[in-house]
């Protein structure tokens, strides 16, 4: 391969030889900077400029063993990533010749330079210009996409070169596409190609793990009725070792060293030197077993053994003065975050079934939950268990009196905590700045779609350093990504930290009998296929009408349209008709009353489908309440309106489920509308079917 060699002109290229084009640009390609610093800085100063502003020209070399980035009289820049290195040996491998072009921006790597302390961490980016033989170009595409690397438009083509990217999709039409739209070749077989070989690396990454192998176990109280099994009693020791301590030697992040004959302490795995006295490192962690293990068994047990020092530590009075102005009234109490109103009853059943008679009566609870939700703070510190839901927290975080911001915990679990692995979202935040003595994560899939959803865990539970999702990813996502050496030295990194603050057990543990797979046809009855038809026919006229705009206005995509009719064929006529106040239920994803909105137009916009409808004229058809503030279309006031309350068509159909309560099944002042969820009657083909199998032989083959 040669490094920047002018293009031949086509009067020059004999008839043999075929005239080189652009495949495109290599945008942020990672360079490790390798030589001497000061040296470097010095070539940049005097680089000479380059077709683009700002960047010097440079070219890809490969004296040796590795592809390097270098100037003009071959002086090293750095070593380019791994990804790309193997890419460029895979192509040269196939005796396919290519020419390049990297363009370096010259402040942005003289400030890396002025800020780096070691070689290793002087990472920076460049763009890479691919030129090559037109007939190989769909090959060396195929190879890069392989690698995730893929072409883009660049900034700028040699003279008397052709632009053909092997990346952009050709569309079979007249009408040419967009300047800048690049549709990437492959990237969804590469992604899942990525996607396989992270499941397989978390897979042998909790394999790794011991510290389960080196907890003995803690019996349960004896308030408790239910005994423990052993996997939840070794589950109760390392929860009570991450609150309270002491932490086995083996497990914790900072360990005793030595630096200039002076004693220290060295990070496990940041590899950084604390000459004080290190972070405490008590404080919770993450329990991920798989779900159906009891992991909120284990909590409830936690709860049990701690409601004693709970109290202790609520009653303490602050002695810092320093800090007085800031400090919160202590509450003694666990906050349990549940994701919907339906796992806070899971929660409750789980109370009264673990839990013998007298310690309920003499356990303070509460659901915090629901308009009628407790807003006294002296009852919510007096309290011992608080359940509320993720919607309810971020609903209080713009309001004047968020009584959960402003209580310290004793103890703060997250349940489904994957929840909150986008820290972008108003959910974590909602949770992140909650105060407690004691973080719990509890969740089977710590890890969904990429390394960081575990980072905003950690960066939830503020271990130190990794309070800081920015830490994650320098230390363990990044090198991952770069493959090869790096990735190693991630995983071996991401297992250390994992073995300190997470435990994680398969259903193996439990010797289970083999699934076995049944398959049934189920046939909905005339009622069930009423319904889902019904259901069906109002959730595609509105994605009819909101066509492009679908997803910004928080209502229901394609894939939420699906949902709800699967959802539909378990619950059958058990479920309540389907209206758009009741779209998200079980998420709550939206506040129940959606305010009326005025377009810029003139219009109006349906609180039910989101159709906009003109104030004026033709169309205008719409009619507005103003208990709830909704505005409801003509076609969805028909499509809402309640069977046999002719004489309260005045009230608003999205709100139905609150009035429209049958005299047997009178709603609760305090119920929230999850309770209404249900019917008090109906049926399902699927569960009747599942329940019948079920049944089979029940006394002789089920445990």
């Amino acid at each position: 391969m040669t490094g920047n060699a002018s293009l031949p002109s086509p009067e020059d290229t004999p008839a043999t030889e075929e005239a080189y084009i652009c495949y495109g640009t290599i945008f942020r390609a990672a360079v490790k900077l390798c030589g001497n610093m000061a040296e470097l800085d010095k070539k940049l100063g005097m680089s000479a400029t380059s077709p683009i502003q700002g960047h010097t020209l440079l070219q890809v070399t490969k004296p040796e063993a590795q592809y390097l980035v270098t100037f003009g009289d071959e002086t090293f820049l750095g070593e380019v990533n791994a990804s790309l290195d193997q890419a460029l040996c895979n192509i040269a491998e196939q005796q396919y010749r290519l020419d390049f072009e990297v363009f370096a921006p010259v402040r942005a790597i003289r400030e890396t330079i002025s800020r780096a302390t070691k070689e290793k961490d002087a990472i920076v980016r460049v763009q890479i210009t691919v030129y090559g033989p037109r007939s190989i170009s769909q090959s060396i595409g195929r190879e890069l996409s392989q690698h995730k690397i893929y072409l883009q438009r660049p900034d700028h083509v040699r003279e008397g070169a052709d632009y053909n990217n092997p990346h952009l999709l050709k569309l079979v039409t007249n009408q040419q596409p967009p300047p800048n739209a690049i549709v990437i070749m492959e990237e969804k077989a590469a992604e899942k190609a990525a996607d396989e070989t992270l499941k397989n690396t978390i897979a042998d990454i909790y394999s790794s793990l011991t510290r389960d192998k080196n907890l003995q176990g803690l019996e349960g109280d004896a308030r408790l009725k239910t005994r423990l099994l052993p996997h939840q009693r070794t589950a109760l020791e390392f929860m009570a070792q991450r609150e309270n301590g002491p932490i086995q030697d083996a497990y914790r992040l900072w360990q005793l060293g030595e630096v200039d004959g002076q004693p220290c302490h060295r990070h496990a795995v940041t590899n950084s030197i604390c000459r004080l006295e290190p972070p405490e490192e008590t404080g919770g962690g993450i329990l991920a077993d798989e779900m159906g293990m009891g992991k909120s068994l284990s909590v409830l047990a936690l709860i049990l053994r701690t409601l004693e020092a709970a109290h202790q530590w609520s009653a303490q009075v602050e002695t810092s003065s320093s800090d007085s102005w800031r400090s919160r009234p202590r509450s003694s109490a666990t906050l349990v975050v549940a994701s919907s109103d339906l796992m806070i009853n899971e929660w409750f059943q789980e109370l009264k079934k673990h839990f013998d008679s007298v310690t309920l009566t003499a356990l303070r609870m509460i659901k915090y939950h629901g308009q009628h939700r407790e807003r006294d703070t002296s009852a919510l510190c007096n309290a011992d268990i608080i359940i509320t839901t993720y919607h309810t927290l971020a609903s209080e975080v713009s309001s004047l009196k968020n009584l959960m911001i402003d209580v310290e915990w004793y103890r703060l679990v997250l349940d489904e905590a994957h929840i909150i692995r986008r820290q972008s979202t108003g959910l974590y935040r909602a949770v992140s700045g909650i105060a407690a003595k004691s973080r719990w994560c509890l969740t089977g899939t710590p890890i969904q779609n990429r390394l960081e959803d575990i980072g905003a865990l950690l960066a939830f539970l503020r271990i130190d350093p990794f309070h800081s999702l920015s830490i994650f990813r320098k230390y363990i996502a990044t090198p991952y990504e770069e493959g090869h050496k790096r990735r190693e030295l991630a995983i071996g990194r991401f297992a250390r930290l994992l073995d300190s603050v997470l435990l994680r057990r398969t259903k193996d543990l439990l010797h289970l009998p083999d699934q076995q797979n049944i398959v049934r046809t189920i046939w909905l009855s005339p009622e069930e296929r009423n319904q889902y038809d019904q259901t069906q026919k109002t959730m595609f006229r509105a994605v009819k009408h909101q066509h492009g705009v679908f997803d910004q206005k928080s209502t229901l995509g394609m894939f939420q349209v699906q949902l709800q009719l699967r959802i539909l064929c378990n619950h059958g006529t058990w479920q309540q008709s389907f209206s758009w106040s009741r779209r998200k239920l079980h998420l709550l994803d939206e506040r129940e009353a959606m305010e009326a909105s005025l377009g810029r137009d003139g219009e109006k916009t349906c609180s039910a489908c989101r159709q906009t409808m003109p104030l004026f004229g033709t169309g205008s058809f719409f009619s507005q309440y103003e208990e709830c503030r909704h505005v409801l279309c003509s076609e969805c006031v028909e499509e809402n309106k309640p069977q046999g309350h002719e004489s309260q068509q005045s009230k608003c159909s999205l709100c139905s489920s609150l009035w429209n309560a049958s005299t047997t099944h009178k709603r609760s002042k305090h119920a929230s509308q999850e309770d209404m969820y249900f019917r008090p009657e109906g049926r399902s083909s699927k569960m009747e079917t599942l329940m019948a199998d079920v049944m089979i032989n029940i006394w002789t083959t089920k445990r």
